[in-house]
């Protein structure tokens, strides 16, 4: 009877150390089992993922007032489309210019207007990713507010995730840092013709406003 208890013993410990069961089979875990019940076939990650909530993003569209867009797509969109549209426009307007001088200058309204109207567009777009309804675009018809509301379009950040416009816009690929990095080259070279015209211009105005008054 010593004996027997001895062995009942050894046999215990034998399945406590995962080797042999009583039928002479592997000893199982039981949270081994009870995770492989709920589901044999879910392993930890899947079912991490599937608790996990999935972001949305939305690819803006080129042309459209719906929708969210990001500060490095809106400046690179508006400078290049209004580089295309003037330099379309100023060939169209040398060709005409020798034949009628109104029919140049109507094409050139006609690309200032198609200018005007994507611009527009692009700015309800950036006024939605930051959370505001797209009419406040109209202020850029005020002087010094429609400078304000540029600067908050171009350097405010928009909201995160998803907001009552839309989804977040996707993240920006090489393509648009590449024409975010030629617009903004391209600005500065812009400025800085415009400021090597007016200065000599406006010191010009300054002497001859002198010799006036003498």
């Amino acid at each position: 009877m010593w004996t027997a208890s001895i062995t009942v013993g050894f046999s215990k410990e034998i399945n406590k150390n995962g080797r042999l069961n009583e039928n002479g089979l592997p000893f199982k875990d039981a949270s081994m089992t009870t995770s492989a019940s709920a589901d044999p076939y879910a392993s930890p990650k899947t079912s991490d993922l599937e608790s996990a909530d999935a972001e949305n993003f939305s690819r803006p569209n080129l042309f459209s007032f719906r929708g969210r867009i990001g500060r490095m797509r809106y400046f690179s969109y508006l400078v290049l489309s209004s580089i295309f549209l003037m330099f379309v426009a100023g060939i169209a307007a040398a060709i005409l210019l020798p034949v009628d001088l109104s029919a140049s200058l109507y094409v050139y309204g006609v690309f200032f207007l198609c200018i005007t109207v994507y611009g527009l567009s692009l700015n309800v777009r950036r006024l939605h990713d930051l959370g505001n309804s797209g009419w406040w675009s109209l202020l850029t018809v005020l002087p010094i507010v429609n400078l304000l509301l540029m600067i908050y379009l171009v350097f405010f950040r928009g909201n995160k995730g998803r907001n009552g416009y839309g989804d977040k816009p996707i993240g920006n690929g090489v393509g648009i840092v590449v024409a975010f990095a030629f617009s903004l080259l391209f600005s500065f070279a812009y400025v800085g013709m415009l400021l090597a015209v007016a200065l000599p211009a406006y010191q010009g105005y300054v002497e001859r406003a002198q010799q006036a008054e003498q």
